[in-house]
């Protein structure tokens, strides 16, 4: 059994406008992605994870706020509050409104933020 907390994450990254901690529990990591209002993959994160758009499949949980996605075959959806996800690799996303993007992530959670990730989902 193992028990952790957001409060004292194993790893925190803070790239523009976003906040990630990490949580690795036996062989599972869990991610908590707070994204700011003006949040851009495109824009905030693409310098980190050299890759024209992202490539990190996500599954997770949306806790609050709005979030847009689009995938590189022009495929558009929405995510609100208690609307759970998954997300292929191959799509920009971006913050709706005036509220940050909260979220919890089983999919994706070890390499997200993470500087050259490129989408591999290496436990880090």
């Amino acid at each position: 059994m193992a028990v952790k907390s957001f409060d004292v994450p194993d790893t925190k990254r803070c790239p523009d406008k976003a906040e990630f901690d990490l949580c690795t529990v036996d062989d599972y990591s869990v991610a908590r992605l707070i994204l700011g209002p003006g949040w851009r993959w495109s824009e905030s994160t693409r310098p980190y994870e050299h890759t024209d758009v992202c490539q990190h499949h996500h599954l997770g949980f949306c806790v609050s706020g709005v979030l847009e996605v689009e995938t590189d075959e022009g495929l558009h959806s929405t995510i609100h509050a208690n609307d759970t996800y998954a997300i292929p690799p191959g799509h920009d996303e971006w913050v709706v409104g005036p509220d940050p993007f909260v979220a919890v992530e089983f999919l994706g959670a070890a390499s997200f933020g993470r500087r050259g990730g490129r989408g591999l989902h290496a436990r880090i």
